[in-house]
């Protein structure tokens, strides 16, 4: 039986909740400067999580998943995943601070622990995931 808790799976995830806080700090520093200059609170928070995911692409990549080639496919996935998180968190927000009226910083608090969630198992599995090899499939295939 093949176990899926390797030290390097343990290595990546301890690496990635890492980054994941630098990321949240990029995030909240930048939405924390916008809405001090009177940014709208949804524009801020499309532009302090741009920030972030930026920030985090280039550091999952290097030193979590530790990818190396070009970069196209990965950074359209993650592009794409962070887009849905961007959605969802935006949407989680608008619905706990304007229509049950949280603080903007408990509701920002919520959405950014969501993102985490969402991001984790979208990078994981979808994002930086290693493709199997042709040679290894066919090696493993008579096993």
């Amino acid at each position: 039986m093949k176990s899926y808790v390797t030290s390097e799976s343990i290595r990546s995830f301890i690496v990635f909740g890492l980054v994941g806080i630098l990321n949240t700090g990029v995030d909240v520093a930048v939405f924390t400067l916008l809405t001090w200059w009177q940014l709208p609170w949804l524009a801020a928070q499309a532009v302090s999580y741009g920030c972030g995911v930026l920030n985090s692409f280039l550091m999952n990549r290097k030193w979590t998943f530790r990818q190396q080639g070009a970069l196209t496919k990965g950074l359209l996935r993650f592009i794409l995943l962070n887009l849905l998180t961007l959605g969802v968190t935006s949407a989680c927000m608008m619905l706990l601070h304007e229509q049950f009226e949280i603080s903007l910083w408990l509701s920002k608090g919520a959405a950014t622990l969501l993102g985490v969630l969402l991001n984790f198992a979208g990078s994981r599995w979808w994002v930086f995931r290693e493709e199997p090899s042709h040679r290894n499939e066919t090696a493993s295939w008579g096993n």
